[in-house]
């Protein structure tokens, strides 16, 4: 036991298990958010849905606006000098105190400038406490990744599933619905702050009495990651925003339903985005040779599985959407075509945002976020209300405008991005293409015997072309998994 424990703390297996660790916890919290997908969503209806969609968006812009960045800038600082987790954690804490008042007053206004129901005005006030208690928990998970502990973030992610999973089905089986949903979030988020707090005690101090220079430091550097934040948040929440202005509840739970399919079909480059950052930062550090050799093998990794991800999930929208949701999220179905085609893109900006955080050129991807931010919400004005008029779904106009973006983010990212990919990396995107339209036809021929013969038969195909093409080449992953 004494060997194995020396070999887990060595360097070079580091990376082997804050991805085994983060993989597995995104199997369990998936495996436990099918029980919320599957149940929830049915009981609460499109309109119900849509108030906590509705929630979730203003808060979550609200909260990365009183976040300042700092959890991406502790992230870096602490990846690069273990020693500076506990200045750093002290004086992330002290900023983050000092904002969360305007933040709940924020969601205040808003719910008077916004005439909301008596009942959503009560959904976004539980929604701010959730929201408070995020902005302090953040930097305990910050210094957790930074350390490269990642266990930590995955024992608070799967506590939130399982917790969610059961009580949500519970409350919405006694009839408290949205209101009861929420109030459970906000226990959850206690709950979770506190275990943080609890894992930190022999992993990192605070120091409670930052000086003026390490406050000053800390509000400053953070500006670029607050400014990309914020451009990012609204960018993925104000079509929901504009959606629930444009058209109905109803509506912005047919567009729910898909985009948290959307964000679930995101797990690859959240995991290895997550466990590569520390890395990537590091690597910098040693030149640019060491940052291709870091990420380029993850970079084509990402790209690769992005193809059967996007390619399966829009064969089997139809037949997930009938199965789980049932008929009231009919409409869903087109939107989360569109949404698994721009999986591909995603999959490739995440990655490339976290080259340039770990290459310091943070600033540039500001920019491109920023355009985004102003071209994506003239876009949805346009297609929301097309299709809102000419087919009462303007869920529709929304996917397209975030399909239609994220293909123009990628374009950019691909001039960003540093010296990675090479010819060799086109030949074996290629190779996952022939890979990947095999394992679409075998999906296909499928279909007729039901969603679960579907999802296997797809994996198991493209898993075996992959490794026959060479597109995953087996002994490559185990040489970058166990490297430093």
């Amino acid at each position: 036991m004494a060997a194995l424990a020396a070999a887990m703390s060595r360097p070079r297996s580091r990376l082997t298990r804050n991805v085994a660790v983060l993989a597995g916890s995104q199997a369990v919290t998936w495996s436990l958010s099918l029980v919320w997908t599957v149940f929830v969503p049915r009981a609460l209806g499109p309109s119900g849905l849509g108030e906590l969609t509705i929630a979730t968006a203003v808060t979550g812009v609200i909260g990365v606006v009183a976040g300042f960045g700092i959890g991406t800038l502790l992230v870096k600082e602490i990846a690069r000098d273990h020693e500076q987790a506990a200045p750093l954690v002290g004086t992330a804490l002290l900023v983050r105190a000092g904002v969360i008042v305007p933040a709940v007053a924020a969601v205040g206004l808003y719910i008077l400038v916004a005439h909301s129901s008596r009942e959503q005005g009560l959904v976004l006030f539980l929604a701010a406490g959730v929201m408070a208690l995020a902005l302090v928990t953040q930097p305990f998970q910050a210094a957790f990744q930074g350390i490269e502990r990642m266990e930590y973030l995955a024992y608070g992610d799967i506590l939130t599933k399982a917790v969610m999973s059961g009580a949500g089905v519970a409350l919405v089986i006694i009839g408290y619905r949205v209101v009861g949903i929420m109030g459970m979030m906000l226990v959850i988020s206690v709950a979770v702050l506190l275990l943080n707090v609890w894992w930190s005690r022999g992993k990192f101090g605070i120091a409670w009495r930052p000086k003026s220079d390490q406050l000053r430091f800390v509000v400053l550097a953070s500006f670029p990651y607050w400014t990309t934040g914020l451009v990012l948040t609204v960018y993925l929440w104000i079509d929901s925003v504009m959606l629930s202005a444009m058209s109905s509840d109803v509506v912005v739970g047919w567009y729910a339903v898909p985009t948290k399919i959307f964000g679930t079909l995101l797990f690859v480059p959240v995991i290895l985005s997550t466990a590569m950052l520390p890395r990537l930062a590091a690597a910098f550090r040693d030149g640019a040779d060491a940052l291709r050799t870091a990420g380029k093998p993850v970079l084509e990794l990402v790209l690769v599985l992005s193809l059967p991800v996007a390619a399966g999930a829009a064969l089997v929208a139809q037949s997930f959407i009938a199965t789980v949701y049932g008929p009231s999220f009919a409409p869903s179905v087109w939107v989360l075509v569109i949404l698994a085609l721009t999986v591909p893109a995603t999959y490739f900006d995440i990655m490339v945002n976290q080259v340039l955080i770990a290459s310091n050129r943070q600033v540039a991807w500001t920019k491109v976020m920023g355009a985004a931010a102003i071209v994506n919400p003239l876009i949805n004005l346009i297609l929301i209300r097309y299709f809102q008029e000419h087919q009462q779904n303007g869920a529709i106009g929304a996917a397209l405008s975030l399909l239609t973006t994220e293909v123009g983010i990628a374009i950019v990212g691909l001039r960003l991005l540093p010296p990675m990919l090479d010819s060799g990396s086109a030949l074996r995107l290629a190779r996952a293409i022939i890979a990947t339209a095999s394992m679409a036809l075998v999906v296909w021929m499928l279909s007729r015997f039901g969603l679960i013969i579907e999802v296997g038969a797809g994996a198991v195909s493209f898993a075996a072309l992959a490794v026959a093409l060479k597109v995953l080449d087996l002994r490559e992953l185990k040489a970058w998994t166990f490297s430093r």
